[in-house]
C-alpha cells in the first residue's frame, strides 16, 4: 500500500462505501447499516472522562470525522479537521431493579432506530447507561459506511485505553496513526483499474452465467413490492456433539470451519426451499496490508458462493463442492461485489437484493471474559432476506437467524430452526443420498 495520499482532491468513495451511499440515498432514513453495540462495565465510570476519551478518539481516526457526498455523480468522502460526539448519560440508577432492565432495552432500541445523515459528520453516537455505582452500560451505534467489525473490535479497545489514560492524566499506549482510511481509498481507486480486476470479473460472469436471479424460500406474506429493512432474529445454538460431527466431515474434505457450517446452512436451504440452484453471501474481510490493520473502516466486500446440490448428492459432496466453491471464490475476491452485480446486469424489475437474498456470517472467538460484557442490541432490523449469523466458541456454536418482517412470520422461522435437527442426521451419515432426508413439519 501506498505512503499517505494526498487529500487536497476529493477522496474517492470505496466500491463498498458507494454500495452503502446508494443504499441511504434510494431509502432515506435506512436504519439497516446503523451498527449498534452495547457492553455491560462492571466498574465505576464517569461521564465527563468518557466524554473526553470520546474526544480523543475523533482525533485520532480521520474516519470518524468524514461524511459522505454527491456531487454531479461523483461520490466522494470528506474529512474535517474536528468533530464532536456528545457522550450522553442516562441515569437508570434510581429506577426499581425490575424496571431498569426493561427501561435500558428499550432506550437502546430506540437509539439504535435512530438513522443517520451521511452527509453529517461524525457518524458515531455514544451513550452510558448508569445501573448503579459500579455497573454501567456504554452503547455507540456507528454506521457501516465507515466501520467494520475489526473496527469496532479496535474502537472499543481504544476507547477502554483512552478512558483509563485520561483518569490516570497520562498519555494512552496506543500506536500512532500513520495511516488512514483515506489513503486506503485512494490507493484502491487506483488499483480498481489493473487488468486482475477484468480477470476476476470474466470469472464471475462465467461463475455466476444462468443462476436464477432469486430464491424463493417458504414464506407466509406476499413478497411486497418495496421491502424494508424491519426485522427480527430468533437465537440459534450448534451443540458442541454436531459441531464436532460437522468438523470431522469438514476436516476430512479439508474444509474450514467455515466452509463446513456454509454447507451446512446451504444444504438446510436446499431442503428447506426445494430449490436445486441459489447463491448465498458472506462478507470477506479486506485488510492484506499490515498498515490497515489497526485501521478503521470499511474493509469488507461480499462474496457470492453458488450452491448447485441435486437429490442424489450426499451431504460429504455438498462440503466438498462448497470448499472447492470457496477456494474459486476466494481467489477472485478482490473484485468489488458491486462491479460483479454491475457486469450482471441483473434485472431491475425483480424489487430483490441481486445475485443473492440469503446472507451466511460466520466468525471464531472466545466466549466473553473479563468486567466488559457485549450485550445482545437488538435493534429489530434485516438487510437481507434471510440471515445466518454464528459465532464458534470452539465446544458450541451460537448466533442469530435475522429475517425480514415483511416477508416471514415467526413461526416461518421456527420450522427452519425445526429443520436443523436434520443436520444431525446429515452428519452421522455423510454419504447418504439427500433426497432419503426429509423436513420435520
Amino acid at each position: 500500500m501506498a505512503p499517505r495520499a494526498d487529500k487536497s482532491a476529493r477522496v474517492p468513495q470505496t466500491p463498498a462505501q458507494q454500495g452503502l451511499w446508494l443504499i441511504d440515498h434510494n431509502d432515506p432514513g435506512n436504519v439497516a447499516y446503523n451498527i449498534p453495540e452495547a457492553f455491560l462495565v462492571n466498574r465505576a465510570m464517569d461521564a465527563n472522562v468518557l466524554q473526553e476519551a470520546v474526544n480523543r478518539l475523533l482525533m485520532r481516526h480521520e474516519i470518524l470525522r468524514t461524511s459522505f457526498h454527491e456531487d454531479d455523480g461523483e461520490l466522494f468522502q470528506s474529512i474535517e479537521p474536528e468533530a464532536e460526539a456528545v457522550a450522553g448519560l442516562t441515569d437508570l440508577s434510581a429506577l426499581p431493579e425490575e424496571d431498569r432492565e426493561k427501561t435500558l432495552r428499550q432506550a437502546i432500541r430506540e437509539q439504535a432506530r435512530r438513522p443517520f445523515d451521511l452527509r453529517q459528520q461524525p457518524l458515531v453516537r455514544f451513550e452510558l447507561y448508569r445501573l448503579s455505582e459500579r455497573q454501567h452500560v456504554l452503547f455507540f451505534n456507528i454506521h457501516h459506511i465507515i466501520a467494520d467489525r475489526q473496527s469496532l473490535d479496535i474502537l472499543l479497545d481504544e476507547l477502554i485505553r483512552l478512558y483509563e489514560a485520561v483518569v490516570k492524566n497520562e498519555p494512552a499506549d496506543l500506536p500512532a496513526v500513520s495511516l488512514h482510511f483515506a489513503d486506503y481509498a485512494v490507493w484502491l481507486a487506483k488499483e480498481m483499474d489493473s487488468a486482475a480486476t477484468e480477470k476476476q470479473i470474466r470469472y464471475w460472469k462465467r461463475k455466476l452465467a444462468g443462476a436464477p436471479p432469486f430464491i424463493d424460500l417458504p414464506h407466509s406474506r406476499p413478497y411486497p413490492a418495496k421491502r424494508t429493512s424491519w426485522g427480527a432474529t430468533m437465537p440459534v445454538t450448534i451443540p458442541g456433539s454436531l459441531r464436532e460431527s460437522l468438523s470431522k466431515i469438514g476436516n476430512a474434505e479439508g474444509a474450514s470451519p467455515f466452509m463446513t457450517f456454509l454447507a451446512g446452512f446451504a444444504f438446510l436451504v436446499y431442503l428447506y426451499a426445494g430449490s436445486e440452484d441459489f447463491c448465498i453471501g458472506s462478507p470477506i474481510t479486506h485488510r492484506r496490508h499490515v498498515a490497515t490493520e489497526r485501521m478503521v473502516g470499511l474493509f469488507v466486500n461480499m462474496l457470492a458462493f453458488r450452491c448447485q446440490m441435486t437429490p442424489e448428492q450426499s451431504f460429504r459432496e455438498v462440503a466438498r463442492k462448497i470448499r472447492n466453491t470457496a477456494l474459486e471464490a476466494y481467489d477472485n475476491s478482490d473484485v468489488p461485489f458491486q462491479k460483479i452485480v454491475r457486469a450482471m446486469k441483473p434485472d431491475r424489475r425483480f424489487q430483490r437484493s441481486p445475485i443473492f437474498q440469503v446472507m451466511f456470517g460466520f466468525e471464531s472467538r472466545a466466549q466473553n471474559t473479563g468486567s466488559v460484557l457485549q450485550i445482545d442490541t437488538a435493534p429489530g432490523t434485516a438487510r437481507y432476506d434471510l440471515t445466518l449469523n454464528l459465532t464458534d466458541h470452539g465446544g458450541e456454536a451460537t448466533g442469530t437467524i435475522e429475517y425480514c418482517t415483511d416477508i416471514f412470520e415467526a413461526a416461518d422461522i421456527e420450522k427452519l430452526l425445526r429443520g436443523m435437527a436434520i443436520l444431525d442426521e446429515a452428519a452421522r451419515e455423510p454419504d447418504r443420498p439427500i433426497s432419503e432426508l426429509v423436513l420435520p413439519d
